[in-house]
């Protein structure tokens, strides 16, 4: 996914007039517009583990490890303002992530090539 830096955000903006006097307005995000990040962990007894709003991927990568609970647990999907499912096959699991739980579920089961939905997560405004 491509980003717009802040800079290059307010270059795009100052420069985005028409010729003939049309002026095209666009609106700043937020100065502070949070980032938050989210993980599912799945152990393979099937156990699982979720986090979300976290500040840091890593930070919510070791959450999502410590709530699955196992020594077997590894994290199968990692997001940023989005959302991250696994699905279940009969002989695996598989992480999917999205802009929305939806497309993470998509995600989740096409990567898998099937199977069912065990366990999902979003950051908070992003269902």
């Amino acid at each position: 996914m491509k980003t717009l830096t802040r800079k290059a955000f307010v270059a795009a903006v100052a420069t985005a007039s028409v010729a003939g006097g049309i002026q095209v307005a666009v609106a700043a995000p937020a100065a502070n517009a949070a980032v938050n990040f989210g993980a599912i962990a799945v152990a393979s007894n099937g156990a699982s583990g979720r986090s979300w709003d976290y500040p840091s991927r890593a930070a919510a990568e070791r959450a999502a490890l410590n709530s699955c609970g196992w020594g077997s647990c590894r994290v199968l999907a990692s997001f940023a303002n989005g959302c991250g499912a696994v699905a279940e096959t009969r002989t695996r699991f598989q992480g999917g992530t999205g802009r929305s739980l939806y497309a993470a579920q998509r995600s989740a089961t096409s990567l898998a090539g099937g199977g069912t939905i065990k366990v999902w997560q979003c950051t908070s405004g992003h269902l």
